[in-house]
Order: C-alpha cells, then sequence, then structure tokens
C-alpha cells in the first residue's frame, strides 16, 4: 500500500508530538511505495524544518530532489524511506514482501520467517489482508517487535470489496491488545473518499458511528500499538463478546448493529 498525505500527516504529528521511536531498527511487512499527493516542497519544507544537523538535513534534501527528478518506477519505494528518514532515522530499514524494492525478502507470511533481528518499529502497511493465516502475519510482528516497541498497522475497514482475504474490525485491535497486554497509541479511521481522520478512542465511540451512520463507506483503520516490557509470547484472543468481556452497551450494540 502506498503512503498518503493522510498517513504522512498522521505520522508527522506523532513525530511532532514526541511519541515515534528514534535510531532504532525498521521492518516493513509489505514494502510501502509512495501515492504522490504529498508535494516534494511540502516534504523539503518539513526536512527544513524537523532535521537540525545541517549537514543531514542537505543531504536528505538532495536525496529527496534525485528521486522526484528521476521518475523511476523504484523511486517510489526511494520516496517511502525518505520519509521514514524524516520521521523514524532508522539505523536501517528491512522488508518483506514477494514485490517490492531490492530490499524486500519474498518470504510467505504464511508461514514462520525467520529474520536476523528484532526491530523497534514494525509497520503493517496494508498487508496482513492479505495473507489468508492472518494470524500468523499478526503472531510475527509480535515476536520480532522489541519489548516496548512500536507496531503500526493500516488495514482495510469498511468497502475495499475484494480488496484482499480480509477488511479489519476495531474489535480486532481492542481484543488483541487486550490479550497481549499492548498500549493503544492510537486508532484511527482513515475515510479514504475525503482524505481525512476521525479518532477512536473507545469501543463505545465505534457503536456511535455505526448507529448514526456515520462511518465511511470507504475507510482504513490506522492502529498504533506499544508492545509490552515484559516480553510474553503472542496470545490469540478470544472475541470480547464471546467472553462475555463487553460492557452491557457493547453487547447490546453486537446484537442491535448486525
Amino acid at each position: 500500500m502506498a503512503i498518503s498525505a493522510t498517513h504522512y500527516y498522521l505520522i508527522r504529528e506523532l513525530f511532532e508530538r514526541g511519541l515515534l521511536p528514534r535510531n532504532g531498527a525498521l521492518l516493513e511487512i509489505g514494502e510501502a511505495n509512495w501515492y504522490g499527493n504529498v508535494s516534494v516542497p511540502a516534504i523539503v519544507g518539513d526536512i527544513k524544518k524537523f532535521v537540525n544537523d545541517p549537514d543531514r538535513r542537505e543531504a536528505l534534501i538532495k536525496r529527496l530532489m534525485d528521486i522526484a527528478e528521476a521518475r523511476e518506477k523504484m523511486a517510489l519505494f526511494d520516496m517511502a524511506k525518505v520519509f521514514y528518514e524524516l520521521f523514524f532515522a532508522p539505523s536501517e530499514v528491512q522488508a518483506v514482501d514477494f514485490e517490492g524494492s531490492q530490499i524486500a525478502r519474498k518470504l510467505d507470511l504464511n508461514c514462520p520467517i525467520q529474520l536476523n533481528r528484532r526491530f523497534d518499529v514494525v509497520i503493517n502497511h496494508g498487508t496482513a489482508e492479505h495473507i489468508f493465516n492472518i494470524a500468523q502475519v499478526f503472531k510475527t510482528i509480535h515476536d520480532y517487535t522489541v519489548p516496548g516497541g512500536m507496531m503500526i498497522h493500516e488495514s482495510p475497514f469498511t468497502g475495499w470489496i475484494d480488496h484482499g482475504f480480509y477488511n479489519l474490525q476495531p474489535t480486532f485491535f481492542f481484543d488483541m491488545a487486550e490479550f497481549n497486554r499492548y498500549a493503544i497509541r492510537g486508532m484511527f479511521i482513515e475515510d479514504i473518499n475525503a482524505q481525512s481522520l476521525g479518532q477512536i478512542r473507545t469501543r463505545e465511540d465505534v457503536y456511535e458511528l455505526a448507529k448514526s451512520k456515520h462511518l465511511p463507506e470507504n475507510s482504513l483503520l490506522f492502529t498504533i500499538l506499544i508492545k509490552s516490557a515484559d516480553d510474553s509470547p503472542f496470545q490469540i484472543p478470544i472475541q470480547g463478546y464471546y467472553r462475555q468481556a463487553l460492557p452491557e452497551r457493547g453487547m447490546a450494540a453486537w446484537r442491535d448493529l448486525r
């Protein structure tokens, strides 16, 4: 999936609030390319604003301009790396993808995979829904994230007919976070048509949006999770409704919003 303006400005805001890991290793589950609706001058402006070291600042601007002028297919992956360099300044970037650039390792995410390290940031940029054994994808992400590391998921929510095997619901992330003691740093609904974001703070927010018919017809869930520091093994969740763990309002919403 490509990094769009909505994705860019959300990550930019998290960066400005000091909430992103910096200088750590970054893993892409599905190598992201560049959508192209953030202008090069806007990125240059952010580089000038956020990169304090003059040598690094000038080098990053030159790299960006060289990529923009190349206009090659692989340049879209290179643009995404500039985005990572600006906001995460990663010590290294690895990727798992059957397609992508030359850095992408062609590994089958339906199965356990072998990598040479764990990562401070793992980004599932619209890949998990294409993997039939989706539980293994989330276990892999858990296993290769360092304790206290960040996991970023961008997943289809509404619409996206036949895009992949799955559209993921907010309860997927709420229940997975509960079972694995993840902190939810943020959950947002990306309205693709309007190019806007709405924050989800609780399950009740989802119920209200559905009840009032304010859920976008074509949307993504953007979910940011922090792995527990205790480094426990991955736990497969049981849905809250079936373990009677939801408040009465949640139990009623499950029945009434079907």
